[in-house]
This record gives C-alpha cells, structure tokens and sequence, in this order.
C-alpha cells in the first residue's frame, strides 16, 4: 500500500505548490461548469451566497477548536479589503460566467496576472525579472490568440466584469501574499469565508 503522506512529504515546495494549483484548477472548472448550467435560476449574488456558505461550513471544524486563533490578526483592514474585493469580484465573474461563453469568460479571468505582477513589484517589492516578465507577456499573447476569433463578442459590460474580476483576485492575491508573511493560511482562509458569507 503506498503511504501517500511520506510520498508528498518528499516532494519539493515547488511540486506540491504545483499539485495544489492543478487541483484548484479542476475544481474551479467544476464549479464554473456548474454556475453556467445554474444560471437561469439562480442570479451571481445567490450563487457567491451559496459558495460562502460551503466554505464556511467547510472552516467551522477549525473555528471551532480554537476560534481565537483562528481570527486572530494584527491588520483586520487588510483582511476586511481583501474579503470585499474577493467577494464583489467572485460576484462579478459569475455574472460574466453566465453571460459570456464560457471559454471566453474564462480566458479574461486569466488577464488577471497582468495585474499580479505590477502589484508584486509595486506593493510586495518583488524583483520581476526578464523571464518572468516574458512569460507574462506570453500569457497575455495566450489569452488575445483565445478570444481572437470572437474578440467582436468580447466588449461589453460582461467582459468589462470579468476584466474587473480579475482585477479584484489579483488584489486579493497580493494581500494573501503579503499577510503570510506573519499570519497563517488558516486565518486568512476563515476571514475570507466569514466576511464573504457576511
């Protein structure tokens, strides 16, 4: 029998950063997915309703052992914007989700690390160097070769959400990255579900 946990505990950070992005990008396909096929019935804001309060009820176990710890922080702002931004910007790509195709809707959120990176440089000081700076452009070429065929369809108050929408993650991915410097995942995770359900 394979012992899964030692074979993960091997793996370098890199790889198993890498393994956690594939899963989130199966399970947001999923999700996604589904707010397409829901959304004749239930609107955007519903929908973020719904999604905050899985997560919600996903983080009481953890709430409930120790909740002190679990909301304890030195910059609630921080966490109070990175909670609205994420919020109104999970509102804002459901919609775009539900009124765009959904390739095209999901190729703009992609845009969103046109802005990571001016904001790691910006906000978080990091050094982009020229291969880093390449790839993004590259992506950005990766997304205009997407929606190229059907770029007529993609101006209008949808695309302008989801280019939002990718604005506000990209926002609330720099103020994760900026907290875990001095606060743990799990704080930030609990804040976002609760503020979001809120």
């Amino acid at each position: 029998m394979v012992d899964f946990g030692a074979a993960y505990g091997r793996l370098s950070a890199n790889v198993r950063g890498a393994l956690w992005m594939l899963g989130s990008a199966v399970t947001f396909t999923l999700m996604t997915s589904l707010i397409k096929y829901l959304g004749d019935d239930y609107s955007p804001a519903l929908q973020t309703f719904y999604r905050q309060a899985a997560g919600l009820l996903v983080l009481l176990p953890v709430i409930a052992r120790d909740p002190i710890a679990a909301f304890r922080t030195s910059r609630p702002g921080i966490l109070l914007f990175r909670s609205l931004a994420g919020t109104i910007g999970i509102v804002l790509a459901f919609w775009a989700y539900q009124e765009m195709p959904l390739a095209e809707a999901n190729a703009l959120s992609f845009t969103r690390t046109l802005w990571i990176v001016p904001l790691a440089i910006f906000v978080l000081g990091e050094k982009i160097g020229p291969w880093r700076l390449g790839a993004t452009l590259v992506g950005f070429l990766g997304v205009l070769v997407m929606l190229q065929p059907s770029i007529a369809n993609a101006v209008g108050w949808p695309a302008a959400a989801a280019l939002s929408s990718a604005a506000l993650f990209a926002m609330t991915v720099t103020g994760m990255k900026m907290m875990t410097r001095d606060h743990s995942v799990t704080v930030l995770m609990v804040w976002s579900a609760v503020l979001g359900f809120v």
